[in-house]
């Protein structure tokens, strides 16, 4: 697989890359915008971003629509929203500042912004997301890596280290050297899709594709695992 980055007016850097199994030049949009296209081994760049030129119109109206569906999604956050998912409690304090600040410590996130301006405004939405994925990192490193360890030793899988990352499109994954990367954003998935993805990543220290022999490894610990990879489809990463 070969990867190459170029840069096309309108549309910005898109990812190209080469794999030798991909018949067509195919392009997919990713929800926060990006744009990548695969190509066969054979393809040369130039001819595939020819044809991501000719679809910039289509590109461009699907970011609109993500960027629309995005802002339906969201919901405002103040101190009457339920968030389930955080162990830290959140105290919103408005004071005689111009610009919102955070503070962290002893279980709290506290969200200090203007008074003169409303909670429920976009910058204020944002930086209050902002701190509670900064709560979440903290939640994520005492517990994510203390949870790898225990399902390691329950089903004797071996692994180097644990490193939990804030990342866009991936919920986990295993490196070459069998080092263990999870997205903080599990902490916002019931216990079941946590450990699937833990385990699923541990696997991979034996198995290094989705064959069938990792697949068994999978429904031995975790039931039907391909309905658990299911049911994973129906959250989205980063979306609070």
């Amino acid at each position: 697989m070969i990867e190459k980055k170029v840069f096309v007016d309108g549309i910005g850097n898109v990812l190209f890359i080469k794999k030798p199994k991909v018949k067509n030049i195919n392009i997919r949009l990713y929800a926060d915008g990006r744009v990548k296209a695969t190509l066969p081994a054979f393809s040369s760049y130039s001819q595939a971003i020819k044809v991501v030129r000719n679809k910039i119109p289509w590109i461009l109206k699907q970011r609109k629509k993500l960027k629309k569906h995005e802002q339906k999604q969201q919901i405002v956050i103040n101190s009457e929203t339920n968030l389930p998912f955080l162990k830290h409690k959140i105290k919103f304090v408005p004071v005689n500042n111009t610009m919102a600040k955070m503070e962290i410590y002893n279980g709290t996130l506290k969200i200090l912004y203007p008074e003169g301006i409303n909670i429920e405004d976009k910058y204020i939405q944002d930086f209050i997301r902002k701190g509670i994925t900064e709560a979440i990192r903290i939640e994520a490193k005492n517990f994510l890596p203390q949870r790898v360890e225990e399902l390691a030793d329950k089903y004797g899988f071996s692994y180097r280290k644990v490193f939990v990352k804030n990342a866009r499109t991936l919920w986990g994954s295993c490196s070459s050297k069998n080092n263990i990367n999870l997205n903080l954003h599990l902490m916002r998935l019931p216990e079941r899709l946590q450990d699937y993805i833990i385990i699923h990543e541990l696997a991979h220290t034996v198995h290094r594709n989705h064959g069938v022999k990792f697949w068994k490894q999978l429904d031995l610990y975790m039931g039907d695992a391909r309905l658990l990879a299911k049911e994973l489809k129906s959250y989205k990463i980063n979306e609070l």
